[in-house]
């Protein structure tokens, strides 16, 4: 289900979803960056059903996360509900009925799909067609289903407008590149090759995609993602990229020198709870020390990265010359220990135009 679905299911608007999606209560079983679309499971119609009434309950958000994702045990889901009976003596009804749902059951279910992984690596012919910028105007189930007249409302597209680049000789930009006749995507996670058809329209080119997104992985039935071309300039992946400011000078944060351990991953900070950390987390970005001078050495996957030419600290930033990113971090003492958050912008952030996500870190013992 798309959020719209979704939204009208659980009768939750679309801007409530996505808070909670953000706030890391309620997440999409699956997100395609490429689109910008969030799918939800029927299963999480009852997840939402329990969030509603744990707030109606005047639960706050952070105690709905703890019942709802941090796998507590019933021993600790009663002496949450049994604080608020106290605080909340008429309400105790009510509870006594929210708790026999909640003890004992396990909401926060995980829909299984397999991970498609295509070989993208595809010889490249060329097609001065199709580059330049183009705009995604909606995602449909056939060809019938599309209507210039009638597109989709933006709401089907994701929280923002969609514009993607076909680079010049099928160069990769953030997760996709080209050649003649297909979109090849590679997110990680999955790569997929992507049959496309170019049509003449009054008001320009467009292009009809077979997308392989989250109802390919369930089902193996594409989809139509339809676009329209806006410019047909040749753009560059490095013209593209955001960019930040990284000439800041040194200054000096005794907090930060030593060396430091991630232990989570987070999309935004808020999110982050000591007691649910996940016992097989394994991070890209796996450790960093700070070193007195402004220096720092990094560990991302199995590469070293160390140098100032390629990234310095100065106090509240981490400076990645290599692909100019300012990383703004922070030290929060949560519980009397430190954690160190670090903003990690990726390609979802220099070209997707998605907001940072956070490394989360703990100091190694010297």
């Amino acid at each position: 289900m798309k959020i719209g679905e979704f939204s009208k299911a659980c009768n939750v608007p679309v801007s409530v979803l996505r808070y909670y999606d953000n706030y890391g209560l309620l997440k999409p079983v699956y997100n395609d960056n490429f689109t910008g679309y969030r799918y939800y499971s029927e299963s999480q119609i009852a997840v939402c059903e329990r969030i509603n009434e744990l707030k109606s309950a005047e639960f706050s958000l952070a105690q709905i996360k703890k019942i709802i994702t941090g796998n507590l045990t019933e021993k600790e889901i009663n002496l949450i509900f049994d604080e608020k009976k106290g605080q909340l003596k008429e309400v105790l009804c009510r509870l006594d009925v929210l708790r026999e749902k909640i003890s004992g059951g396990t909401f926060m279910e995980t829909t299984n799909y397999e991970l498609i992984h295509e070989n993208v690596n595809l010889a490249f012919e060329n097609d001065d067609r199709v580059i330049g910028k183009w705009e995604i105007l909606g995602e449909y189930n056939s060809r019938t289903e599309f209507d210039l007249d009638n597109k989709l409302p933006e709401i089907s597209v994701g929280s923002k407008k969609r514009e993607i680049y076909f680079l010049p000789q099928g160069e990769w930009y953030w997760c996709y590149s080209w050649t003649k006749g297909k979109l090849l995507i590679d997110c990680g996670d999955c790569s997929y090759v992507n049959e496309y058809v170019l049509e003449k329209q009054s008001d320009g080119l467009y292009m009809f995609v077979r997308l392989k997104s989250y109802d390919y992985l369930q089902s193996k039935r594409t989809t139509l993602l339809v676009l329209r071309q806006l410019d047909n300039r040749h753009y560059s992946a490095s013209e593209l990229s955001r960019k930040d400011n990284i000439d800041i000078p040194f200054v000096y944060d005794d907090r930060i020198v030593g060396k430091w351990e991630a232990i989570s991953f987070v999309q935004h900070k808020e999110e982050f709870i000591p007691e649910v950390i996940k016992e097989n987390f394994v991070p890209y970005f796996k450790e960093i020390e700070f070193l007195p001078e402004g220096e720092c050495v990094s560990v991302y996957g199995e590469e070293i990265i160390s140098g100032r030419t390629k990234q310095e600290w100065t106090k509240g930033y981490l400076l990645r010359k290599w692909n100019s990113t300012a990383c703004a971090y922070e030290i929060k003492n949560i519980g009397g220990m430190e954690y160190l958050f670090i903003e990690w912008k990726s390609g979802d952030y220099r070209w997707g135009g998605y907001e940072t996500d956070y490394y989360v870190f703990q100091r190694q013992e010297p």
